[in-house]
This record gives structure tokens, sequence and C-alpha cells, in this order.
């Protein structure tokens, strides 16, 4: 987190985790200390010493001893093998590094603070050491270079600005800054990536050299040559003028006054790093020796037409007549080798002067003995006239000149760990303008398929052959995954116009960027809430980093997603828990009314037998029919007790709602009501008899079948069946209104409960 205040601001300890970062524009951002290094330091304020890779701070721990803390960029790694020798380094020459470590994503680093300043503030503009003190300086300098050389370390940014002073009186200097340091033991390559100054970087630097020691001696010899001067090396030139005096030419040490410092430069600044000095010539020197320099070659193609039978082509104020010098020097200066030769041509008859100058010495190659004179043909006629882009025609051109070159596109190495920096800048959300710089770039190397042609070159290019092939695979599968079917139409949309070619050039250069990648997808896949079906068949392969891709750019999608199906869930259960209270009162306020039920149960079952079952008692008690008595009053038992049984447990079972729908004494209105409509029809119909005279036939008639059903039932004793029936009967009856109730209070429950 930073926040903006007045550049002016007094100095003094800040906050225990902030300091002052000023910027271009004269603001002051306050930047946080890694939460590792926060607890157990204090920042004291920022020190001078600071550089494009990270912030240098000064910081005090609990018991005040005074360290700097030098806080690496996001994105900026340095190699752990680096650290551990450092720790190991027992000189004053280096500086003390106390701890190291990666915390909330940046590497740091916890070293000794020198107050002394560095050699920087020595150096100034003017200022010229004596040849004595000279050789105290490159006396220490060496002892420094060759401890960490002995580690298996090269610094590969050593300019006075990172030689700190031990102290002045007697001066004592020590080594600082091992952001970009290399490890010698691990087959690797300096990058285009330039942290340090360039001025100070060896010539096989542009084209990305292996790392070695002899780049160490190389900013020796310029930082020698400045102190002897007083000048800094190529004060006031542009970086491509930088770049293109280091590709094409020696440096001139014929400004340095002492002829054993100017041997001194001379031995350190030859170009052949195989043919430079190291610790042994510098020593031999120091001792007052006189070590051979190695002859500087001419610069090769820079020969006099005289000596090739070709005219030369003058670009940047130097004549070449070799294809592969100006190779190195149109590399060196690629935007000036573009704008003069490719950017206005004119047309064929009427070519532009750069163009004309650039054909005419081109077609002094097309020799069917000499090589590449064939594809010299198709150059001037086709590819360098054609509608390619300037820098695409420079590559082109380059790849003729000298295709043994390492691979190179506009003045930037294109080696797969360049391509991986180049990846990162484009993804970086710090620098803006190299952001969309990086993009560019990014998308040219891809529509132009200009990676099939890198990969021709030399220099470890044919790597960028398998690189190539991953990306554009990564690619084809996004687009495949774009137009699938198996994401929603809404998330197709999402994905229409969204490119994934610089994180999949990432993936295709490093696996383990592949694998970080998945990292914080299944990191950031936490905050999605719930489960969204798209999102977790995306999550589903976890090898595929096309679909790991497509999970970080919808993961805004998803999380809104999930958060809309998690309110949704929630006012779902809310109304759910409310249809259950609402069910929960329901069932209550029946099996509160059971009571009730019961006892209109038992008056229907009084109803229903007072007279089939009274009035046989009462003759048979009447009569004195004893044995009639012993016989019915078992069977009037049993025939009334299921009934009145089913009929109290199905009230108990329905509570309050038994009656009126289900009970026995509402079926008994009911066809009473039934009885005294067929009676007012009868009447209607019998309209001339009296409404007495037809309910004293009606009670004569129930009477008779009610006699007669006893009679029969006496005469021929048949107590059991009609027990058995009358049971059986009125259970199967109870049994089925039971089962109608059940299906109208499940259907009620569904009503209420919203359940399937």
């Amino acid at each position: 987190m930073t926040r903006r205040d007045d550049a002016g601001s007094g100095g003094g300890v800040l906050d225990a985790a902030v300091t002052r970062r000023d910027d271009a524009g004269g603001s002051a951002a306050l930047l946080r200390l890694p939460s590792a290094l926060a607890e157990r330091f204090v920042v004291v304020g920022e020190l001078p010493h600071q550089g494009r890779e990270a912030d240098v701070l000064l910081v005090r721990d609990a018991a005040g001893g005074e360290f700097v803390a030098k806080v690496y960029r996001s994105g900026v790694r340095v190699m752990p093998e680096v650290w551990e020798r450092l720790r190991g380094l027992d000189t004053s020459r280096v500086v003390r590094v106390v701890e190291t470590g990666f915390s909330d994503g940046r590497d740091f680093e916890v070293s000794e603070y020198l107050p002394c300043g560095s050699l920087a503030d020595l150096a100034g503009v003017g200022t010229m050491l004596a040849p004595a003190a000279l050789s105290g300086v490159v006396s220490q300098l060496t002892e420094a270079v060759a401890h960490l050389h002995g580690a298996g370390i090269v610094h590969g940014d050593l300019k006075p600005s990172n030689v700190l002073l031990r102290r002045r009186e007697p001066l004592e200097l020590a080594l600082a800054d091992f952001g970009v340091s290399k490890s010698l033991d691990v087959t690797s390559r300096f990058t285009q990536r330039v942290f340090g100054t360039l001025a100070y970087s060896a010539p096989e630097y542009l084209f990305g050299a292996e790392v070695s020691g002899s780049q160490d001696w190389w900013a020796v010899g310029m930082i020698a040559r400045q102190l002897a001067t007083g000048r800094a090396p190529f004060d006031g030139l542009s970086e491509p003028a930088v770049r293109h005096h280091l590709a094409t030419r020696p440096v001139d040490v014929s400004d340095v006054a002492d002829e054993r410092v100017r041997l001194l430069c001379s031995g350190l600044l030859v170009r052949d790093p195989g043919r430079r000095w190291g610790a042994s010539e510098v020593r031999r020197w120091l001792d007052g020796g006189t070590p051979e320099v190695a002859e500087e070659s001419p610069s090769a193609g820079t020969e006099p037409a005289s000596a090739t039978g070709r005219s030369p082509l003058q670009f940047n104020g130097v004549k070449y007549t070799e294809k592969a010098a100006l190779a190195r020097a149109l590399a060196a200066d690629w935007e000036t080798a573009a704008r003069r030769f490719f950017v206005s041509m004119g047309e064929r008859d009427d070519p532009s002067q750069g163009w004309r100058q650039l054909r005419n010495w081109l077609a002094q190659f097309d020799d069917p003995e000499h090589d590449g004179a064939e594809e010299l043909v198709d150059l001037i006629d086709v590819h360098l006239p054609g509608t390619d882009v300037p820098d695409a025609k420079v590559l082109r051109l380059l790849h003729w000149l000298d295709p043994t070159m390492p691979p190179v596109y506009r003045g930037t190495r294109m080696l797969p760990e360049d391509l991986l920096t180049l990846a990162e800048q484009a993804l970086s959300p710090q620098d803006d303008d190299g952001r969309r710089t990086a993009r560019g770039l990014v998308d040219e190397l891809y529509t132009r398929d200009l990676l099939a042609v890198l990969a021709t070159f030399g220099g470890g290019g044919h790597r960028l052959a398998d690189v190539n092939r991953r990306w554009r695979d990564l690619n084809a599968r996004w687009d495949g995954l774009r137009e699938s079917t198996a994401l929603p139409p809404r998330i197709r949309r999402e994905l229409a116009d969204s490119e994934i070619r610089v994180e999949a050039l990432a993936v295709a250069v490093s696996p383990e960027w592949a694998r970080a990648l998945r990292q914080r997808v299944e990191s950031s896949a936490a905050s999605v809430p719930g489960r969204i079906g798209w999102f977790d068949a995306l999550l589903a392969d976890g090898g595929d980093p096309v679909r790991h891709l497509a999970a970080m750019r919808t993961l805004t999608t998803a999380v809104a997603e999930g958060r809309r199906l998690e309110e949704a869930l929630r006012a779902n259960e809310a109304a759910a828990t409310a249809q259950r209270r609402e069910w929960q009162e329901s069932e209550e306020r029946r099996q509160s009314g059971t009571g009730e039920a019961i006892l209109r149960a038992l008056g229907g079952v009084a109803l229903l037998f007072a007279l089939p079952v009274g009035v046989p008692l009462v003759l048979g008690t009447l009569v004195g029919e004893e044995e009639f008595l012993t016989r019915f009053i078992p069977a009037a038992t049993v025939t009334c007790g299921v009934p009145l049984v089913c009929e109290l447990v199905l009230a108990a079972k329905l509570g309050q709602v038994y009656h009126p729908r289900w009970s026995l004494q509402s079926r008994l209105a009911d066809f009473g009501r039934r009885l005294s409509g067929g009676r007012e029809a009868l009447a209607t119909q019998l309209r001339p008899m009296r409404k007495r005279t037809i309910a004293f036939g009606g009670g004569c008639v129930l009477y008779l079948v009610l006699g007669t059903v006893i009679w029969v039932i006496v005469t021929l004793e048949i107590w059991s069946p009609i027990t058995l029936v009358v049971a059986a009967g009125y259970g199967f009856w109870s049994f089925l209104r039971y089962r109608e109730w059940r299906t109208a209070h499940e259907a009620q429950q569904t009503q209420v409960l919203g359940e399937r």
C-alpha cells in the first residue's frame, strides 16, 4: 500500500513499516516493508542509492543497530545460490549480508550499514585520482572481485555507486548490491533487462553472452578509466549510441595520462573476453609488472574497400564491408537502422537514399559462390520491399547478415529467458509505459510469427522453435475454449475479445510459471462462494494452464455469480424456514384438537350402534332369553369394539381436522341429509298423502327391516359371520378414510413447504 504526501516533509524516524520514495514527478510515496521485516525493524529513512530493481532503506532493530534493507521489485528474483554463497564469504571487501528472504511477493535482503558513502562520491565530475590512490582502489577492487569469483559469484553490476566505503581515512572499500549477480556454475546468460548502468557493461553483454568473470573485470577497467580521467564513461551519449559504440569499436584510453594506468585500462578493456585481463594480470600490474595486452583486431568488417573489393556501407559514422560487423552495428542501434533503411523506402524505381545504399551494398554479395546468395535475391526482391513492418525487415536483414548471432529484435535479445522477462514486464502493474511497450512487442512477435524467424539464429536461438510451438498451441486452445459450448453464453461473450498472448508466452517458456499460475488460481478460487458449475469445470483439469487463465479472467464474474447464488440461497432458506414454521404451527393446531376429535368419535360410534345393538339387548332382557344374551353380548362387543377402536385411532391421528370432513358423525349426518332429501322427493311425488303418513310408513319399514335382520340373526344364530363382516368392513372403511386424509395432508404439506 502506498500513499502520497508532500515532498518537503521532514526527516526523522518514520512509521515502523514505512519509508519515503521520490518518484520522477517529485512527489513522495510511502512504501511499506514486507511483513517479515516490519515486525522487527523501524524504518529510519531512504538511502540515496536506489535502483530500478529495488528500494534501499535504512532500518533500525530493537537493539538500536542500523542495517540496510533492500526490497526488490515484484517479479525481480535473486538467485538463491548467490545469497547462500554471500553468507559464506569471510572478507571485509564484500558487504556482509545478515538476512535474506521472501515476503509479501518480494525478495529482500538485510545487510550491514556503511555510512561513509560510495566510490561514486569520490569519483565526481572532474575528480581525478592520483596514480597511487587509484592503484589502492584497484587493489581493493581486485581483492573483492577475486573473492566473489572464488565463491562462484559474478557481480554483474559493478559501478562506483555499488562500491561502498567502510572508511575514508585510510580508504577501505566493500562491494554491495548483488541483485543481478549470477552463479558461475550455472549455465545462464545476461539478459537485456538492464538494472545497472549500460556504460559499465561489457560488449558481450549486448548479445547475451554466457555469464563469466571477465565481465566484472571489464567493469573494473571502466571504473579505473573514470577515476583516471574524471569523466564518466560515454558521458552525454544516448543508450542506443552507447550500444552502438560497444558493439562496433574499442573504448579509447588515450586520454588516460599516466602510462601505467593506461596500460591497466587497455588490458581490462579488451573487447575479446577470452583475452581480457583477469585477477592474475591485475596483480602482476599492481606488483609493477607489465602483462601483455592483446591487440585489438580492427573493427571486423571495417576494412577498406581495397582489402575486400567491396564498397563500404556507412552507418553511424562507421564504414562496413563485412556482413557480421554490420549486423552487430544494426542490432546495437536498431531504431536508427529501421528508420534509415526501411521506414520510408520510396518506390521501386525511385527508392529512398537509405534503401538504395543498402540495396547496392547487398548486391555486392550476389555471387553464386558466396554463402546465402540465393537467399539474398529473395531478401532484396521480396522480403525487404514487402509489407512487413520496418522492425521485421531489420530482423530478416540481420538473419542474412549473420545467422550465427544470438536472436535479437528491436535491439533486445530474444532467448527464452528474455521472453520470460518480457512477459513479466508486460504483466507488471508498476510501469504503465513499460507494460504497454512490452505488450506491443509480444503482440508483434505473435501476429507476425517472428519467433519462427528468431529460432533460425545462432547463440541458442534453436530453443525458440519449441517455445513458439507451445505458444501457438496454447493460443489455439484458448480460441477453442472461448467458443466451447461447455461454457455458458455469457462467459463466452466475456472471453470473446480476450487474449492470453502474454501469459501463454510465459507458460510456454517456463513450467515454473505455469505451476505458479496454478497456485494463484487455486488461491483465488477460494474467494468464490459456493459451487459454480462452469467455473469448477475450468478448475477441474489441474494441469491445463489455458483453463487456469480462463478461470483468472472470469474470476470476478464467478465471485459475483457465487454471491448472487449465495444471496438467493439465503433467501430460499429464510422462506423455507418461514414455511416450516407455518406448517409446524398448523400441525400444532391440528393436534391440539385431538381431545375434541376423540369425543366426536365416541359420539359417532354410539349413534351408529345404538339402535342395532341396543334394541336386541332390550328385547332379550325383557323376554328373558339368557341364551340369546349370552351369545349376543360377546358378538355385539366385538362388533362395536372394532369400529370404536378404528374411529378413536383415526380421530387421534387426524386431530382437529377429524371433524367434520373425516369423522363418522359427519358421515352419518350426511347420510341423514340424503335420507331427508329422499323423503322430500317422495313427498313431492306422493303429494296427496300427508307427511305424517309418509314418516310413519318410513319408520315402519325401518323397524321391519331391523326386525327382520334381528330375527334372521337370532333364528339362524349367525353371530360370528356378522361380527367379522362388520369388523372387517368398518376397518377397511376407516383405512380408506385415513388414506384419503393422508393424500390430502401430503398435498397441503407440499403446497406450504414447496417440497416435491
